[in-house]
This record gives structure tokens, C-alpha cells and sequence, in this order.
């Protein structure tokens, strides 16, 4: 063995036991700022909890150099996953809603220059290979400068009345409620309560203008005060589901603008924070699999690599890994780039969707992985596709207006009965009545509830759509058929007049996208 190798395997053996060294308490629960959510999130997402983008970035070392200080490659190593993170969290900060309709990638000098906008990341986790490889997963605070830049006009009304309560309470577990960095809360006629001109702008760079908590446990005086106001949240606003509307007698007790409004002490309750679950349908993945039902693109990937015969069996392992998902995140982006938005158009023919989608596959999710003595390894990785597939291909419409929010009596969704027409989904179907009149499109539906839920949802049964929040307790069921030549589009049975005035009827429901569509063809 020359001495270059032998001063390669010693700095690799060194690069091991000193990342032993600080692993073992960044492992301990007690040590790690971010909890057990870092681990749930998978590779990527946001943890409106802490107000933060948890992301992981992974780096391997650079040993080109057979003179270079162990010291030195660690650190180099260090600041290429610390970047390699900081990437992960641009992609991620584009799709998060700011207010209402409004995202953050409208603003592309922030989500270029993140870096300069958190200059402290905080390091949840740090875990060291015995290849000298290094996977950290890092907290983004969604505060501070980056803050003050996503909303420049904060605190331009601020609250400041007078109010015997000290703080202010909102029950939205029960509402499909996507959190926003300043979300806007509304009275029942649809006026705004609440904005983030409302919060002073000193708060919202040092904790953000509300607080979200997924476990009533979290809160405390420090968050409310000791009088809390407590007030339901009964619906979401029409346009945007980061609108919460407040129950009727919200607007008389926040009358004045009271001045814990603008000193942030707002504590929303969110639903808790779910994990994709794809683990029953790895086996089914072949090369690529789209589940239009639960709306996740899974994507098997195959990869090989070259053993000298003196690596240890972890550095093997993470080699092989590694090929199987470069290959994988290749198929899961050209996979996405094949989705038919209707029968005209991909997703890789909108305006700069490549870039945006790039950014979703770096924070896939793992299904599971398969390791073979001849060095070759499977990885199967799984992304949603209705919120993201939403804003890559900048599905739904801006241009709406408002409608009234009191919409009872009127049918809460529409379901689409296509069994039976061989029916493949699209991103954004079309329907028709039988004068050829268009009733539901892609810019029928908000923009901010395309990016939660997509245009429409797909389900393999009625019985199986009627159980779906999305419609609502009193759906109204319509059969359709396929249109023969443009076959994106479904034309509903029934006199056009009279299913016209059913489907105007039901605005709001529509302008939401809840709208289920019936097929076989669940499975792509």
C-alpha cells in the first residue's frame, strides 16, 4: 500500500470517529432544537410550529487532497451540507403562502438570496458516515430580516385599542386551514379582522404575527396573556384557505383593533402535521407509479457502484444508496415534467416549472430501499402532487371575485360519476354542459385553494368520494361522459339549463375546487 493510500484510509478513519464523537449527543432528544418533527418531515418541509423550514443537506468529503488538515475537510464538508440545506429551504420557501393568495416565490430576490437572510441557521441533527459524508438537518427561521422581506408592509395600521382580554385563541383543527406567514382572519360578511398591517413590525421579525400550535399543550401566558379571547373558526375564507373566517360575534369583540393583535399574541390551533404513508404501495412501483386518489408520484430508482474491495460495509451502503437516488430524483422530476395538465399541455411546457420542480424532488420522501451484494441498490421516492404541481404549473385563478361566504342550502361539492368511460386523469380537467358550454376549469377554481388541494380530486368509487372532506356533508352527484375527441373534458348528463343553474349555484364550493371526479382509472 503506497502512502497516499495509506494517509486516505487514516483520514477517512479519523473523519468516522471524530463524527462519532459529536453525533452521539446530537442524537439525544434533549439536544435537538427541532424534536422528533425533523425526523416526520422526511427530507424537507415546514414546521409552522417552530415557525422554521426544516430541510436536510448531505455533502460528501473532499480527500483529492492527500495534504490537507482532517480539520480542514470537515469543515469544507460541514459548509457544503450546510448549503446543500440552505438550497433545499430556497425551493421550499417558494411555495409558502405569505397571505391570502400571495407566495413567496412573487418574490425571487428573497428565495435567491436566503443565505443572506439567515445568517444563524440553527443545526438540529448532524449525522457523520465512516465515508467522511455528512447529513445535517438544519432549522430556517422564518423571522428576523427574511421576515421584514416577505412582508414589507407589515405594520403599517397597527392594532392598538383597548381590550379587557390580553390575547387571542383560534380553534382551526377541524378545518382543512393552510398556515401562512401572516394569515388574515375574517368576519362572517367576509371583512378582514386581522392582517399583518395589523401586527407591529418589531414582532413579526422576532416571532412571527401568530403563533401556530398543533397540541393545546403548547400554549401558555407567555403566548396569550392571562385573559385569552377564545373564538371558533367556522369556515375558511372563499378565496383562500389561509383566510379564516371567525364566528359572528368575532367582529363586535375585536372591535378597535385591540392591541394584542399587534403585538402578535394570536395562537392559531392547526391540525397535526401528517406524514406521507407509501409504504403499501412500493411494492406496486415498477419504474414510476402516480396514485391519482391519494395524489403522490412514486418513482423506483436503480443504482450501482464500484467497490476497490477495502470500504466498509457503510460506505458501501451509502454508495450504493446514493447512484439509486440520483437516479431516482432524474425519474421523479421527468415524471413530473410528463403530467398532463389537459390534453394540450405538460407541465414541462408552463413557464418555469422545471426549476420550481426541482426544488420539490430534492425534498422527496423515501418509501423504502433495497441493498444487493453485487453492489446495486433500489430506492423508491415519493412526492405529493396537488399543492406542488399547483404552483409549478401555476394552476387556478387570481382574477376571482369574492362571493358571499353564507352558502347554506346549496350543494357543499360536486362528485362526477365517469365510471364506465375510460376516463384518464389530468391535472385540469374541463366540464361541460350538453350545449358545450364550460361550467368547471382551471380558472374557476382560487389559485391559493389550487395550491392546497389541486383543480379536482379523483376517487376509484362514489362510495369512497362521498367520504371525503373535500365535498362537503351534501355533495351534489351528476353523471357524465367522455368527450370522444378532447377527452380531458367530461360532459355532464342532464337538460343544460337546469344542470347550468345547479353547478352556478354552488360558487363557492367551486371557486374551492371541491370537485371529486369518479374513475377506474385511479392508477397510473
Amino acid at each position: 500500500m503506497n502512502k497516499w493510500a495509506v494517509k486516505y484510509i487514516t483520514k477517512i478513519s479519523l473523519l468516522w470517529l471524530t463524527g462519532i464523537l459529536i453525533i452521539l449527543p446530537m442524537d439525544a432528544k434533549s439536544s435537538n432544537p427541532c424534536g422528533d418533527l425533523s425526523d416526520m418531515l422526511g427530507h424537507g418541509g415546514i414546521l409552522w410550529t417552530e415557525n422554521s423550514i426544516i430541510v436536510q443537506g448531505t455533502a460528501a468529503p473532499n480527500l483529492s487532497d492527500p495534504l490537507k488538515p482532517i480539520s480542514a475537510i470537515k469543515h469544507e464538508t460541514q459548509r457544503a451540507a450546510t448549503l446543500d440545506a440552505f438550497r433545499k429551504a430556497a425551493g421550499i420557501l417558494s411555495g409558502i403562502t405569505i397571505t391570502k393568495d400571495l407566495l413567496a416565490s412573487g418574490n425571487l430576490q428573497v428565495i435567491s438570496s436566503i443565505q443572506a437572510y439567515v445568517p444563524q441557521p440553527v443545526i438540529c441533527k448532524t449525522k457523520f458516515y465512516s465515508d467522511g459524508g455528512i447529513d445535517i438537518v438544519v432549522k430556517v427561521p422564518l423571522s428576523g430580516a427574511l421576515a421584514n422581506a416577505l412582508l414589507p408592509s407589515a405594520g403599517t395600521d397597527v392594532a392598538s385599542g383597548k381590550s379587557k382580554y390580553t390575547g387571542l385563541i383560534i380553534d382551526a383543527s377541524a378545518l382543512p386551514f393552510t398556515p401562512a406567514v401572516a394569515p388574515r382572519l375574517l368576519a362572517p360578511n367576509g371583512s378582514v379582522l386581522f392582517s399583518p398591517q395589523k401586527v407591529q413590525k418589531r414582532v413579526i421579525m422576532e416571532k412571527g404575527a401568530v403563533k401556530y400550535v398543533s397540541d393545546r399543550k403548547m400554549m401558555n401566558k407567555i403566548l396569550v396573556g392571562n385573559n385569552p379571547l377564545r373564538l371558533k373558526a367556522i369556515r375558511l375564507g372563499s378565496l383562500s384557505p389561509s383566510d379564516i373566517v371567525l364566528e359572528h360575534k368575532a367582529p363586535k369583540l375585536l372591535a378597535g383593533s385591540p392591541a394584542f393583535l399587534g403585538k402578535g399574541r394570536v395562537v392559531i390551533i392547526t391540525p397535526p402535521v401528517k406524514k406521507i404513508d407509501c409504504r403499501s404501495l412500493a411494492a406496486e412501483v415498477k419504474t414510476r407509479l402516480i396514485d391519482w386518489e391519494r395524489k403522490i408520484l412514486l418513482v423506483r430508482g436503480f443504482g450501482k457502484a464500484n467497490f476497490t474491495g477495502k470500504e466498509s460495509d457503510a460506505v458501501r451502503i451509502r454508495m450504493m444508496e446514493r447512484a439509486a437516488e440520483v437516479d431516482a430524483e432524474q425519474k421523479l422530476l421527468e415524471a413530473f415534467m410528463e403530467m398532463k395538465v389537459n390534453g394540450n399541455t405538460k407541465i414541462k411546457n408552463t413557464t418555469g416549472s422545471s426549476g420550481y420542480f426541482q426544488g420539490v424532488v430534492r425534498n422527496a420522501v423515501r418509501c423504502g430501499a433495497k441493498y444487493y451484494k453485487n453492489g446495486t441498490a433500489e430506492v423508491i421516492l415519493v412526492a405529493p402532487f396537488d399543492g406542488p404541481t399547483s404552483i409549478g404549473a401555476n394552476l387556478g385563478s387570481q382574477g376571482l371575485i369574492a362571493v358571499p361566504t353564507d352558502s347554506s342550502g346549496n350543494a357543499t361539492g360536486l362528485i362526477i360519476d365517469a365510471l364506465g368511460q375510460g376516463f384518464n386523469p389530468v391535472l385540469a380537467p374541463e366540464i361541460m354542459v350538453n350545449d358545450g358550454t364550460l361550467v368547471y376549469g382551471q380558472n374557476t377554481v382560487s389559485s391559493a385553494w389550487a395550491r392546497q388541494g389541486g383543480i379536482v380530486g379523483y376517487s376509484s368509487s362514489i362510495k369512497n368520494a362521498t367520504s371525503e372532506d373535500r365535498i362537503g356533508s351534501s355533495p351534489l352527484v351528476i353523471k357524465a361522459v367522455k368527450d370522444t375527441k378532447q377527452p380531458w373534458r367530461l360532459i355532464l348528463n342532464g337538460n343544460s339549463i337546469h344542470t347550468r343553474e345547479q353547478i352556478q349555484s354552488m360558487s363557492e364550493a367551486l371557486i374551492q375546487g371541491r370537485v371529486i371526479i369518479v374513475t377506474e382509472n385511479v392508477m397510473d
